[in-house]
């Protein structure tokens, strides 16, 4: 599976700079998905992990100065919060060899479309509105 397979023209918010990260964020869903099966080589997963993580908050950081006249934009920093604090937990599940690669590989996606269709795009159109 490869970035052309997973994104889809639906999910440009608009923005060019968001639009390509949230492609580089799908690049290193990839990456860690085609290393869900490969639990023997840990250090190479503890690093596909935290290359995700990472770039998720550098990411959110730039999407929420872009988005910070939105009115609500208390609510989505929320949201981005609520999402950071899972993946420490993954990362401390993982270091606890507790960490299901699948179910985490799922989760990722799932949330990162459904944040990108459902709240991202209602927040960059909304702002567009915004005098």
């Amino acid at each position: 599976m490869d970035i052309t397979t997973i994104w889809k023209p639906e999910y440009s918010v608009g923005h060019p700079e968001i639009d390509r990260q949230h492609q580089y964020l799908f690049e290193l869903w990839v990456m860690l998905d085609s290393m869900k099966n490969q639990s023997d080589n840990r250090l190479s997963l503890e690093q596909a992990l935290l290359s995700l993580f990472d770039y998720v908050e550098i990411h959110f950081g730039n999407e929420e100065e872009i988005l910070a006249s939105h009115p609500t934009i208390r609510e989505h920093k929320k949201i981005h919060a609520e999402f950071v604090g899972q993946t420490k937990q993954f990362m401390d599940d993982f270091h606890k060899n507790n960490l299901d690669l699948h179910t985490v590989v799922d989760f990722l996606l799932d949330w990162l479309i459904h944040h990108i269709l459902e709240t991202d795009s209602r927040y960059f159109k909304e702002l567009q509105n915004v005098p």
